[in-house]
């Protein structure tokens, strides 16, 4: 009976001394400052003051974002409650205090917009913010940092329906979500409309722990459906969707863009004037060397912010870029391009391009265009040339591709239905559909030059 009586005074300890222990250990992650570099923002999160009591504790916080030009301070209430796991939170942004620009956007929204925003703090150190809005219409040109970059002196209004957001913060990766149901954005002259509108992004730290310059992330952006009209006419954009994603391996970088739209329309005077499917553009930077990438960004900023002449600036600045490239071209750095509309050979547009470097630093000084490689095809399908042509007669498209085969820069291949082009350099010799044209090439570029060379 003894031991079962001591059981359970422990237990009733535990219980007691558990919103302690767990209030504690909540107390510790929050007044952590938490601080990342996206791109060119500064992003930090820093408690000014958080009391604690035994079940509930109020805080007080500023969110920073600077991109190096404006500076924007949220400063933060919170309402905590100590759960088993960790803590719930409600918070409101103090608007009385807010640090911005004067007229700037972001202010106004802030001002406008009835936010509604939930925090989860977990023992791990995990931290996730959801905020949600009602929806809201506002004619932006009574924004003074709008109407000073507008012209026009009418109402231009944008209208948001009720979204929320997402913000989740760890050791392991910091996440950003925005859902917006509907946007528009329209005056007497032009009207743009977003449905189902979502953007989403994760980012990795850096092997120390940082969220630095050229973070490792994976995230995308998409629509149901993009509407533009305006007074010359309307393009209509089914599911258009970007994802892109950074990845560091060994100090390479690589890094690629992706554009999706499964339908795109253009309309004149209510007829159709083109319309292209399965459009798919694609851009990556590939076997890049992150260090020298560092280097060259920070090099360059020290250079802008010099009182330099304008010659000394761009020789300084392609002297930095020199020593990256030399820096990296054993990697074999390169930039890669696809495009394509419209998936019937006859009507397909197609363009591949990859542009690179091999070498080592020595041929680079010595014999730059040896180290430069290119490799790139152009397809256009017989069928769309047609309805390219009917749609915009004045282009003389069909003319210009037959003048261009007459000097042997394209081919025309009728059993395959399109037009062909190939381009390719390598050791410095220019190569167009398997034909050396180095010479004609560069009595083209001497001629343009207006003899500069």
């Amino acid at each position: 009976m003894r031991k079962w009586i001591v059981l359970v005074l422990v237990l009733l300890i535990v219980v007691a001394a558990w919103p302690v222990f767990v209030g504690g250990q909540v107390e510790r992650n929050v007044t952590e400052a938490q601080q990342a570099r996206i791109g060119e923002v500064d992003l930090r999160h820093e408690m000014v003051e958080y009391r604690r009591s035994y079940r509930t504790a109020t805080a007080r916080s500023e969110l920073t974002l600077n991109d190096g030009e404006t500076e924007l301070v949220i400063p933060l209430e919170h309402r905590v409650r100590h759960g088993v796991l960790g803590a719930r939170g409600e918070s409101n942004v103090d608007l009385g205090a807010l640090e911005a620009p004067e007229g700037s956007l972001a202010a106004h929204l802030l001002h406008e917009l009835d936010l509604v925003v939930q925090t989860h703090a977990g023992m791990g150190g995990r931290l996730t913010t959801r905020v949600q809005f009602e929806p809201l219409t506002l004619d932006l040109m009574e924004v003074p940092d709008v109407a000073d970059r507008v012209d026009g002196e009418g109402p231009l209004w944008l209208e948001l329906d009720a979204g929320q957001g997402r913000f989740a913060w760890s050791a392991e990766q910091l996440l950003l979500s925005l859902d917006l149901p509907a946007l528009r954005l329209h005056d007497d002259e032009a009207d743009l409309r977003v449905e189902q509108g979502r953007f989403a992004t994760v980012f990795e730290p850096d092997e120390d722990g940082i969220y630095g310059r050229l973070p490792d992330y994976e995230g995308g952006l998409a629509a149901a459906q993009l509407r533009f009209r305006d007074e010359q006419g309307e393009m209509e954009l089914t599911r258009p969707r970007v994802n892109a994603f950074q990845k560091t391996n060994n100090d390479r970088l690589d890094s690629r863009l992706r554009l999706e739209i499964d339908e795109v329309r253009l309309r004149e005077a209510d007829a159709d004037v083109l319309e292209l499917e399965t459009v798919d553009l694609q851009f990556a930077m590939l076997r890049w060397d992150r260090p020298a990438l560092l280097q060259m960004i920070q090099d360059l900023e020290v250079l802008q912010e010099r009182d330099l002449e304008r010659g000394q600036r761009l020789a300084l600045g392609g002297s930095v870029i020199t020593d990256a490239i030399e820096r990296m071209i054993e990697h074999r750095p390169a930039v890669e391009l696809k495009a394509s509309f419209n998936e019937s050979p006859a009507r397909q547009v197609a363009l591949t391009t990859e542009l690179g470097l091999r070498g080592d630093a020595r041929g680079f000084r010595t014999r730059p265009l040896e180290t430069v490689v290119l490799d790139s095809e152009l397809r256009l399908g017989l069928e769309w040339v047609r309805e390219f042509e009917a749609a915009y007669p004045e282009a003389e498209l069909d003319e210009r591709l037959h003048a261009l085969a007459a000097q042997g820069w394209l081919q025309r291949d009728a059993d395959a239905e399109l037009w062909r082009g190939h381009l390719n350099m390598e050791d410095g010799r220019v190569y167009v559909n398997e034909r050396d044209r180095t010479a004609a090439l560069l009595g083209m570029l001497f001629a343009l030059s207006g003899g500069m060379f």
